[in-house]
């Protein structure tokens, strides 16, 4: 009996310790799917956002509104700003007061390493092509704080969309770009809408006060607001100034440091999480001197030493890390990191048939 016994309890023990090792298996298994999943969905939808910055815009960038002693900014929606080396400060200014169709961030971001430093931010510019708002005349009123857009007298092929339609319309937050050609040449200006655009019928009427998130409306600045651009008559279309930034959500139960989660934040507008449990975000970039020289993997794309925003080529996701939700009692937590290089394609484009 006792040998048998002790036949039974090594069995047993030998089904119980098989049966642990088939379950942390599956456990880890599962872990690094959900990882690889969450990994690559945010790598492709900044892929797509980055392939198309400057797509639909004039190269070069746009001057932003200067002379009041309040730059504008970006990161920023219509209650709090989410960037500037881990805290939530007043915003992050533009670089050199200009919008440019890339802008890097090396160390914007929050620390979650210190060994490591802050993490990185990046930000893209590229026009709406689903909305078409540049199928409408647009007409500034005498402050550059109004704008009215007329409906074409003979519809095209593919009618505009209202400007007050509920999924694709100008809502508050939304940040147009203004294109008038006169006598002086082209000029160029960027207003965030401060009234949701409301109404059925033709023309509408889009608001663009002062006291925005952004700070880009400033009627007092003494360039590059729309106020100089008052009573011209143009076109107009709606940009996308969209952020990619590590924000670190509470712990629910109140005991751990909290999730570190990839945040993308459009124009004005709420941010909207990407994947949890990224643990790291470092970007480079490849530039060009004003001498022809290739600048490969800058953190600041060569803004230090004077180096144009307009010449980066290429932005490379260096580190995109990524934790597992929760620890393996035999491995701990999983990890993995993931790194592309994506072309700027846009910026170097130049239309040589017009």
């Amino acid at each position: 009996m006792l040998i048998a016994m002790s036949l039974g309890l090594i069995v047993v023990g030998s089904a119980v310790q098989l049966y642990t090792m088939g379950v942390n298996g599956t456990f880890l298994v599962s872990q690094r799917a959900t990882m690889q999943q969450d990994a690559r969905a945010a790598e492709d939808l900044m892929t797509k956002d980055i392939s198309l910055a400057g797509a639909g815009l004039l190269p070069g960038g746009v001057a932003l509104a200067s002379g009041t002693g309040s730059s504008p900014k970006y990161g920023c929606d219509q209650t709090k700003c989410y960037i500037g080396g881990g805290t939530t400060p007043a915003g992050v200014a533009f670089p050199n007061n200009y919008m440019n169709w890339v802008i890097p961030g090396p160390g914007r971001g929050i620390t979650l390493n210190a060994t490591k430093g802050p993490t990185d931010v990046v930000t893209v510019v590229y026009a709406d092509s689903a909305f078409l708002l540049n199928e409408y005349t647009a007409t500034l009123n005498g402050t550059g704080t109004q704008a009215t857009f007329t409906a074409p007298a003979v519809a095209p092929a593919t009618p505009p969309q209202l400007v007050s339609d509920p999924a694709l319309g100008l809502r508050k937050g939304d940040l147009v770009l203004f294109t008038t050609t006169g006598v002086g040449g082209t000029q160029m200006g960027i207003g965030e809408v401060t009234l949701d655009v409301t109404g059925l019928g033709v023309p509408f009427t889009a608001n663009f006060a002062n006291a925005d998130a952004l700070f880009l409306n400033q009627t007092a600045a003494t360039a590059g607001s729309l106020t100089k651009m008052a009573n011209s008559v143009g076109s107009a279309a709606r940009i996308w100034v969209i952020t990619y930034y590590l924000d670190l959500l509470p712990d629910p139960t109140g005991v751990g440091p909290g999730v570190p989660r990839l945040m993308r934040q459009v124009n004005g507008q709420p941010p909207a999480p990407v994947a949890d449990n990224v643990a790291d975000l470092r970007v480079t970039y490849d530039t060009y001197d004003d001498l022809g020289n290739l600048l490969v993997e800058q953190p600041d794309a060569g803004m230090g030493a004077g180096v144009s925003l307009n010449m980066i080529r290429k932005v490379n996701i260096k580190h995109l890390t990524i934790h597992s939700a929760q620890r393996s009692t035999m491995n701990g937590f999983q990890a993995m990191d993931i790194s592309t290089s994506i072309s700027a394609r846009n910026m170097s484009f130049k239309d040589r048939y017009q």
